[in-house]
């Protein structure tokens, strides 16, 4: 895969990633009913802002990601591959923990002090959702950082602006039509010939 599409699959690798992260940490990770003195049982939800703070920040991470990923290049867009895959792999052990083993401490604690917990129920597909970010995040991260050097940078075109270099078979060609006695700057120039002060003798002849 050419460097160009490398590219542009890290960043819709981190666009995607931003987006499912910042929609897990909107969603409803616990859902826990709660036994509460005078007034019966009472129902308290959490977030996954709630479970996992740190969800929006590394949606955050996966757009500047992006910045870094255009304006950088070789040991530059390594180190913010780097840092981007092993974020990606913290979201993923994080998330994967809100899975199987759900922390009550996340929800309100007025009502963790209102009663006696009757019982936690865990929504499993948002914190999957987060483990899904996670690892988009995680592999934009590791595609960054062993094929960074491959991809190319944004605005490298225009590190020398008006320095319009001629290729060297094109500057080849043109010592070679001027050692055969052509002109190369006029299309269709007769050729002179050795001997010759200028082409009329070959008319004349």
């Amino acid at each position: 895969m050419r460097g160009p599409r490398l590219l542009g699959l890290a960043v819709v690798g981190l666009v995607l990633a931003a987006v499912v992260l910042w929609a897990s940490s909107r969603g409803t990770w616990l859902t826990a009913t709660w036994d509460v003195p005078l007034r019966g049982r009472v129902t308290a939800t959490a977030t996954g802002a709630d479970t996992e703070p740190i969800l929006v920040p590394w949606a955050l991470l996966a757009l500047a990601a992006i910045g870094g990923l255009l304006a950088t290049s070789g040991w530059g867009r390594r180190a913010v591959g780097a840092v981007v895959a092993l974020a990606g792999l913290w979201a993923v052990l994080r998330t994967v923990t809100g899975v199987v083993a759900p922390v009550a401490d996340a929800l309100p604690a007025a009502a963790r002090q209102a009663g006696r917990v009757v019982g936690v129920e865990v929504t499993v597909a948002w914190p999957l959702v987060g483990t899904l970010g996670g690892l988009l995040l995680l592999g934009a991260g590791v595609l960054v950082a062993l094929r960074g050097s491959a991809m190319p940078r944004l605005g490298a075109r225009y590190d020398a602006p008006g320095a319009r270099t001629r290729p060297p078979d094109e500057d080849r060609s043109l010592w070679e039509a001027l050692d055969a006695g052509e002109d190369p700057t006029r299309d269709g120039a007769p050729s002179v010939q050795p001997g010759a002060p200028d082409g009329r003798r070959d008319a004349e002849g």
